[in-house]
């Protein structure tokens, strides 16, 4: 009788521990679907003595794309908006979308201007 007592106990306990573990895992999927979804890099260019590198931030929307490069900026010199081609500028709108929330092409570069280290 005891030892039926202390085998059903060991048995809850795995059950409890194997329940830990599965919502561990799952919570561990959750974070990182949402940090996925919501955080991207975005590569600045800087002139000789900065270089350049990657800025987290948080997305205004939710994507699988995590790497993200200005298409209008190649060198520290930005290109502006309606001297870029038809690909570059839907390039562009979209970066403005998911990178600042701005839907406006001509605010984004105004914001993106301002933002400027100088």
């Amino acid at each position: 009788m005891i030892i039926a007592e202390q085998l059903r106990i060991n048995l809850v306990l795995q059950n409890l521990d194997m329940a830990k573990k599965f919502a561990f895992f799952v919570g561990g999927a959750f974070f990182f679907l949402g940090v996925w979804l919501f955080v991207g890099f975005d590569r600045y260019v800087g002139d000789h003595e900065v270089g350049s590198g990657w800025n987290p931030f948080i997305k205004a929307d939710p994507t699988f794309q995590v790497i993200f490069k200005n298409p209008a900026q190649y060198t520290i010199d930005r290109d502006s908006f309606d001297s870029l081609d038809n690909a570059r500028k839907m390039q562009f709108l979209e970066y403005c979308s998911i990178r600042h929330g701005i839907h406006d092409p001509y605010r984004c570069e105004e914001y993106i201007e301002g933002t400027r280290i100088k």
